[in-house]
């Protein structure tokens, strides 16, 4: 199957589930997800092992699922959205990334897109060696977050606009992320 294809079968699931909020989501991040599930597909072999961390509304890890994935979803407050995860048959975990362990090991990758910016920054490198830990040697870790050096980011601060996001924490450079 396509990824294409993947993403695109969450659309009903989605839209049934009737959230605006999710719906949006969909909609606002389809190409960042379709991006993700490429990167997935090229580095991760299909039916391995993926955790989803950071996961609500569940929308990639349905994605991930469809496409042949074994699926583990984490997030802080997975509530709201259980019942996307619970259509697609993903399994779902709540964790507190700042304060829990994941409890998992020997996975064979970990998508952790868009979160590293909501973390404290004091506690991002231990959440990414708890990442860490919880792959198998070789596994891979598929991380997208906001680059706060973007041309975009650069002509807000030149307009007088707060260039981070209001939910943000904290946003990084590339050279940060790869330190």
């Amino acid at each position: 199957m396509k990824v294409e294809e993947a993403l695109l079968s969450v659309k009903r699931v989605v839209e049934n589930f009737g959230d605006r909020k999710a719906i949006n989501s969909f909609y606002l991040e389809f190409h960042r997800r379709l991006e993700v599930l490429k990167l997935v597909k090229a580095y991760c072999k299909h039916g391995s092992t993926l955790l989803d961390i950071g996961a609500q509304p569940f929308i990639t890890s349905c994605a991930l699922r469809e496409l042949g994935y074994k699926v583990v979803a984490f997030d802080i407050e997975p509530e709201p959205y259980m019942e996307i995860a619970e259509r697609c048959g993903v399994n779902v975990v709540k964790c507190d990334l700042e304060r829990d362990e994941l409890r998992a090991t020997d996975a064979d990758c970990a998508v952790f897109t868009e979160v590293l910016e909501h973390l404290h920054y004091y506690y991002a490198p231990t959440v990414l060696v708890k990442i860490n830990r919880s792959l198998r040697i070789g596994g891979y870790l598929i991380l997208t977050t906001p680059n706060i050096a973007s041309l975009f980011r650069r002509l807000r601060l030149l307009l007088g606009k707060q260039p981070i996001y209001r939910y943000h924490v904290r946003e990084y450079t590339m050279d940060e992320v790869l330190a």
